[in-house]
């Protein structure tokens, strides 16, 4: 299908039911939700799809979270209902933005959106530019995924010891420096969601600084649910995803 900027986005549809799109995050592509998807499509008709520049998916001239949010528009402008969306990491920064623009949705679950750019510590983020410059794509991943998402080392090692997985992290490596730029210059001004009801998971071992505080959870939505997922960080649905899908279900079979 193609974005408003002319961008060709490459999506996935299985199942029947009310519509439900899946966002994926910088280091991700349509297949990070794996795991979850067909248990979703059991319920629902569920979309996903590569975000621009990554997978199958082509990229714009330029680049900017509101083109991000464009092509989520696109997507959910394929159904003639409000779908659920289910979004993650940066994916779940578009579909605030979205959401804030007034996009009709049935509900909305943010799992870990790293919404606070001034927590991401300069040195990483230049530290992942170099990386990427100089095409040591596996080294960005283990800076972005252990230094700015928080995510563990035997985790980032299960997901590279999969070639496809490692392909996928590595498409997203080569765009997490204009993500990161970004998130930094994001503004939340716009805030609260308002007419969404709106579920914000986060992992309970997670501690990164870019991700919502407990005191910024009100502030998202006034009447937003939060779960905490045990023993979690940032990779519940692929490290644990019948929690995942417990949350998930359970909140969305509620609107």
């Amino acid at each position: 299908m193609t974005s408003a900027d002319g961008t060709e986005l490459a999506l996935r549809r299985s199942g029947s039911g009310p519509p439900m799109v899946l966002v994926h995050g910088t280091l991700d592509g349509m297949n990070t939700f794996s795991m979850v998807e067909l248990a979703l499509a059991e319920r629902y008709e569920v979309t996903t799809y590569d975000r621009r520049g990554r997978g199958e998916s082509s990229d714009g001239s330029d680049y900017s979270l509101e083109r991000e949010v464009e092509d989520l528009e696109a997507v959910l402008g394929t159904y003639d209902r409000p779908a659920h969306v289910v979004a993650h990491s940066f994916g779940a920064v578009v579909a605030m933005k979205t959401a804030l623009k007034g996009q009709k949705m049935a509900s909305l679950v943010l799992y870990e959106p790293p919404m606070n750019g001034d927590g991401i510590a300069e040195d990483g983020a230049a530290a992942v530019d170099q990386a990427v410059e100089d095409a040591r794509f596996d080294d960005a991943i283990r800076l972005l995924a252990r230094d700015l998402a928080g995510v563990s080392d035997d985790e980032i090692g299960i997901a590279m010891k999969v070639p496809p997985v490692r392909k996928m992290l590595r498409d997203g490596a080569r765009q997490a420096p204009r993500e990161i730029r970004a998130l930094q210059q994001t503004s939340w001004d716009d805030l609260p969601i308002a007419g969404v009801p709106t579920l914000i998971l986060r992992g309970e071992r997670s501690d990164a600084a870019a991700y919502p505080r407990p005191d910024q959870h009100s502030s998202i939505a006034a009447d937003a649910e939060v779960t905490a997922l045990a023993g979690q960080t940032h990779l519940a649905h692929s490290m644990d995803p019948n929690a995942f899908l417990h949350a998930v279900l359970d909140f969305t079979g509620r609107h």
